[in-house]
């Protein structure tokens, strides 16, 4: 199922909706590091339509599959995304004629075709900004040995340990900064 409405059938009072992702939503966009752990996700929207302008509040939910960074253990987290978004009516963002208008830096606003509204792309974007950098199985992931590849949340390993190095930075701890007094 698309999310997407017409525009005609929008209205000033405001509309709820509860719908489905598209299947495969993060397929294309994510890489091959995150998998939908489901066809789809539930998308709650609440859309208002005043004239040309569209206003549109929603929270998204997904649960993605990954490899664990640490540990390379299949994972799993359930994102969520919240956001809001105005749609104004077509050659009203940029009106060509120099003049800055509010709606040209506000990254949370569009144009909509004056048809169709769309928010397959707004939602996905949402989504994927909520994905975790470097996703762990858990906070407290032990990893894997560097020497044999030990999974230490499960095995310890006979390996030897070298031991920890200093950081280059660790001197600048004990840094002073003299500071000039006044009087």
């Amino acid at each position: 199922m698309s999310l997407e409405f017409k525009i005609a059938d929008l209205t000033a009072t405001p509309q709820h909706h509860r719908l489905e992702l598209p299947s495969g939503w993060c397929a294309e966009r994510a890489g091959a590091m995150f998998r939908p752990c489901a066809a789809s996700g539930p998308v709650e929207l609440t859309v208002v339509r005043n004239a040309l302008v569209i206003e549109v509040e929603g929270v998204a939910r997904a649960e993605v599959a990954f490899s664990c960074s640490r540990c390379a253990e299949a994972a799993s987290t359930l994102i969520e995304a919240a956001f809001a978004h105005r749609f104004v009516g077509p050659g009203q963002l940029d009106a060509g004629d120099g003049s800055f208008d509010l709606f040209d830096a506000d990254p949370d606003v569009s144009e909509h075709d004056g048809v169709h509204l769309s928010l397959d792309d707004l939602v996905i974007e949402h989504l994927l900004i909520e994905l975790p950098a470097v996703p762990v199985c858990a906070e407290s992931c032990r990893g894997l040995c560097p020497q044999c590849g030990a999974n230490f949340n499960q095995e310890t390993c006979g390996c030897a340990r070298e031991p920890a190095r200093a950081s280059p930075w660790a001197t600048l701890a004990d840094f002073a900064v003299a500071t000039k007094r006044d009087g």
